[in-house]
Parts: C-alpha cells; structure tokens; sequence
C-alpha cells in the first residue's frame, strides 16, 4: 500500500508554529492519557539541551474542512514536554542552568509575550542555550494510512514497550466495543473525558493528568481513584483504574463466574487465544443493552459511592480500612459489585449515615484477605454475598431502577473539567439575582441567559449546549455568594458550587416557586415556538451532593436559532451577533443549509 512516507529533521521553532496554529491532533481512541511527571519533561528537555538524540516522532497526515493535520501516532509526551517548556510551565534547571526559556528566542513566542498570551518567566536561561534549542531537529516521520493501519501501527509500536504497564500493553491500539466502553468510563470517572474522540494537542494537554508542580491541567492527586485512596498516583499513570474498571465490566457483562484474573483480561483484549469466546459474548451484551446505558449505571454507583464517603466525612480507604489494609481495588470490586446488583434489583440507598457505620472498618474485618492468591471469581463472590447480608437493610425498593436520575455528581464534574476544552457549549451562571443583599430576580439575567442558548444552538449544529445555574468560576463571587446568604460552597477544581437555593428561598419563598418563575419567564422570550419547547422540555432541576442547580439545554438540529430577530454565536465563552451579510453570517447559513 502507497504511504507516502517521509523522514526528515523539523527544528522545534517550525514545529512550535505548527503547534499554535492547531496543525497537531491526538486520537483518544488509541492514545495514551498525558501523565508524564514535571521530572521526566525536565529530562527531556535536559537531553535536548545537550543536544542528544532523541527517539524518531511519528505522524499521520490527515485533510479535514479546516486543512492539514498530523494526528500523533507516537511522540505525544514529548512533543507536550517541548511546547510547555517553551511556554515558560516549568523550567530547566542542571547541574549548568537554572531558567525558562527566553520568549524572545522565537518570533512565535515573541508575538504571543506582546499580545499578553505569554508571560515571561524568570530567571531566563541565556539566549545562545534558546538558540540551540529552537533550532534542534527533531526527527519527523510523517505517512499517510486509514485508521485501520493507523490502529495496527500504534498496537505494533506500543507492542513490544518495556516502560508500557500491562493494561496499557492490553490497550496499545485496540479498537472495539469493550475497550471503548472502558475508555470512556475510565475518563469520566478521571473528569478528563472529552466529546470528541480527536483533540487538538492543546486541548489535550488542558485536561491532562498533571502533578503538583505543573500548573495546568487536572490535579492527578484530586481524581476519585487517588483521592479515595483506592490507587495509588504510580498505578493510576499505569492505567490500573482502567484494569479495575474491565475487572467489574466483565462481571456486569459476562457474571459472576468469569475469573478476575489478568489472564481474563489478556484473552478479552486479543492478547491470548480467546478458546470461550468472551469477546464475542461482551460485545453481544454490549450491543443489547446499549453502551450509553451501561456506562449510565456504573457511573450511578460511583456517585453513591462519592455520597457515602461524604456522609461519612472519610475517604473510602479510611472508612474501610482506617487508613490502612491492602488490595483496596479488589475490595472496590466487592464494594462497587455488592451496590450495583443491589440497585439492579431495584433497592435504592435509604440510610446513608447508616450504611456508612456499616462500612466502617468492614475492610479490615470482611475484606482482610482479598490481596491472597485465592483471589477469584468464587472468592470474590463469596464477600459480595457476605457485604449485601451486611448492608441490604439500609437499602429499600425503589419505584424507578437506579438512584434518582438528577443526581449529577459525576456528571457535573466532568462538564466542569470539560469547560476547559469546550467553552463554547458550556456556561455557569451563580444566580439570577445578582450578588447583592436586595435578593432580587432580575429578568436580564434569564434574557441573557436565553440568549446564550441560541447562540450556542448556532455554533455546532447537532450538539447539545449546557448552561448551569448555581455555579461560581471566580472566589471571589463565591465569598461574596457566602457573605449574602451564610453559606458554604462545595469547591471541584476551581468552580465553585454554591447551588440556587438560598437564592430561591429568598427571592421567591421556595425552590418550586423559583423554578416555576423561570418557566414562566422563558415562555416570555423572543424565541421561536419550537426552540422555546426544547429549553422547557429539557430543564431540569438536578443535585450535586446538598446543592441544587438548574440546568438548561439546547441542541439546533435543522435551522439557524434566532434572538429577537438577529442571530448570535459563541466564540470561546462570548455571545457575538452575527449581521446579516457578513462572512460570520454567511458562514452560519452555509453551515446550516448544506449539513448532510
């Protein structure tokens, strides 16, 4: 087959244009999340410095409607390594030099100080030293294949990696729909999933899996597995959560019976000669109950599990195990398996103060042994069994399966991570009262909020826009949200929670009252029938812990929306109007008219 292959040396100034101007993508189909430490960037670029050799970067050239890309095959780390090092996120320091890299180095960068995009940082490292550096070649290998040779490449590269943890050797290139499901679970649960499968490496790097001194990207030590206690940072970075996940997947999919053995797992993932047919069966279940469904669920529960740790006031490992104990992620198995059946049997939790006494310790006294060589399908089932007689009784039926459909802890959270990758469809709003201690509805805010919506529906037709009521992105709203009503937020990154009940008890006596008023009010818009039908039917009132929120939706499916007669889009997190005849405007229609 034709590839069209070349190699050749490309200096880190041409590559840093490239990477501003948006020419590199990554595929998180096959992928690796970004978990490189601030240590090994430094390395790295230590080398470079040095002007060592580094290994060969390869590429594959891809045409979308808005030109040339090359989507990374291998090289990913790297390449985030260079581009953060030249925009001054950490610096080189030896045994030589201690300093950032100096902005004035490059006309690119230079640029970007000037408009205010970057800041210098200092100590600068000398000029000779950013010389050298800008103009090291790297080696580029760039081809042309479908995503099929693309998939085999990637598996074939990654095959054969010493450095490549077991699940991420499972993992290196493989397509289908179980290692998608457990994909895509295992990045909501981290809060860096994304919409899109393919992201420009700059979006990547925003919700990468970052340590303490790296200033951007998602705090590793903050997501659920780390913060629990349940895994630790080196086995998170070896995608261990994503083992765990497969481990409980394959026993909601195939029973209880199937080993929760690495064996199991090496079979499902073509790694061994697959004699029962597991893949085969998986995916048939799969494609039954629906992946949207089945990724619905398990988030269900972990939100549950979020609950009782916050009811609790502890951790899952110092409520199980007061800190100590081993194999926490076989006991997450047992734990996870023991709720998700009891909520498919159509229990709900009733008593989460109890059922967080009963769990108390149960790790050191019911689950002591799972980290044993006996470990599998029998003895697992056995504490599965052993914990439902323990915890059923706080535990009633419920009148609809599953826990109730607004709860939104995991959900919320991941929008709020994905803010950072995809402003344009996503807002928070604190209230519509404004912060001041008249507590007043003001109609404005609901107008601009209307308003929003419509823009949103402009932007990317078919995809849904969100915007939420209840949430401060900035401290110092929050503090003053605080002030006026005597109330703690909850903090997730850097939003804040602060929830619109205090406010509707205020304004309007009730939260009823406050919804109710915002229906009315958005009946009174300057919308289209239709559009206004879509906002009404899809908001909701939803939970995240004590804190109710209103959300809003939009989705333009066939025709542009339009706002008392004109029309808006979002650029980045603003509204711009579009007029008539302006290229925006004639974009928008083109966009609209000649969908398939």
């Amino acid at each position: 087959m034709e590839n069209n292959l070349s190699i050749k040396g490309e200096i880190i100034q041409l590559v840093y244009d490239w990477f501003v101007s948006g020419k590199f993508r990554v595929n998180r189909k096959y992928q690796r999340k970004l978990v490189w430490t601030y240590d090994e960037k430094e390395k790295f670029i230590d080398s470079i410095s040095r002007q060592y050799s580094v290994p060969l970067f390869l590429f594959v050239r891809t045409k979308t409607t808005m030109g040339e890309h090359y989507e990374i095959i291998d090289g990913m780390q790297r390449l985030d390594a260079i581009f953060s090092f030249i925009e001054g996120e950490f610096k080189l320091e030896n045994e030589k030099y201690n300093g950032y890299f100096d902005l004035e180095t490059m006309a690119r960068t230079k640029e970007l100080m000037d408009s205010g995009k970057l800041i210098q940082k200092q100590p600068i490292l000398p000029r000779e030293l950013c010389t050298s550096i800008a103009n090291y070649q790297l080696p580029f290998s760039i081809t042309s294949y479908d995503d099929m040779h693309v998939e085999e490449i990637f598996r074939r590269i990654n095959a054969n990696g010493r450095q490549l943890s077991k699940q991420e050797l499972r993992q290196a290139g493989v397509i289908g729909e179980f290692s998608d499901l457990v994909r895509h679970i295992a990045c909501k649960i981290r809060t860096d999933f994304s919409e899109s499968d393919v992201l420009e490496l700059s979006q990547m790097r925003k919700i990468s899996l970052s340590n303490k001194n790296l200033d951007y990207g998602i705090d590793i030590r903050n997501i659920y597995w780390t913060k629990e206690g349940i895994i630790t940072l080196k086995n998170i970075r070896e995608s261990r959560d994503e083992e765990l996940i497969a481990h409980i997947l394959v026993y909601i999919l195939l029973g209880p019976e199937e080993s929760p053995t690495s064996h199991t797992l090496d079979v499902i993932y073509g790694r061994k000669e697959d004699e029962k047919r597991l893949v085969d069966k998986l995916n048939g279940k799969i494609v039954r109950l629906g992946s949207d469904s089945i990724e619905k669920k398990f988030m269900d529960v972990v939100d549950e599990l979020k609950k009782i740790s916050a009811t609790s006031g502890k951790t899952y490992s110092k409520l199980l195990f007061d800190g100590d104990g081993t194999a926490k992620s076989r006991s997450f198995q047992v734990v996870f398996l023991t709720i998700y059946n009891l909520i498919c049997s159509d229990k709900m939790i009733t008593d989460y103060k109890g059922l967080s006494r009963a769990l108390r310790g149960i790790g050191n006294r019911e689950l002591q042994n799972l980290g044993s060589s006996e470990w599998g399908s029998s003895v697992r089932q056995e504490k599965i069994n052993a914990l439902t007689g323990i915890i059923k009784k706080y535990f009633k039926t419920a009148y609809t399966k599953g826990p109730a459909t607004n709860e939104w802890i995991s959900r919320l959270e991941m929008m709020l991570t994905q803010s950072m990758i995809e402003q344009q469809m996503l807002e928070f709003k604190i209230g519509l009262c404004g912060l001041n201690q008249e507590k007043k509805y003001n109609k404005q805010c609901l107008s601009k909020i209307v308003k929003t919506l419509t823009a949103m529906g402009n932007t990317e037709f078919g995809k849904k826009g969100y915007i939420l009521l209840g949430i401060a992105d900035k401290q110092e709203d929050s503090n003053l949200h605080r002030k006026i009503y005597d109330a703690e937020p909850r903090k997730f990154n850097t939003y804040y929670i602060v929830g619109v009940k205090d406010e509707a008890d205020s304004s309007m006596g009730s939260l009823d009252n406050y919804f109710g008023k915002i229906r009315q009010e958005v009946e009174k818009e300057p919308i289209d029938e239709d559009v206004k039908s879509y906002i009404l039917r899809h908001m909701k009132q939803i939970t995240y812990y004590d804190k109710a929120l209103i959300l809003f939706e939009i989705c333009a499916e066939d025709k542009p929306l339009v706002y008392d007669g004109k029309y808006y889009e979002r650029n980045a997190n603003s509204v711009i109007e579009l007029e008539a005849g302006t290229e925006q405007f004639n974009n928008l229609m083109r966009r609209a008219y000649t969908r398939n």
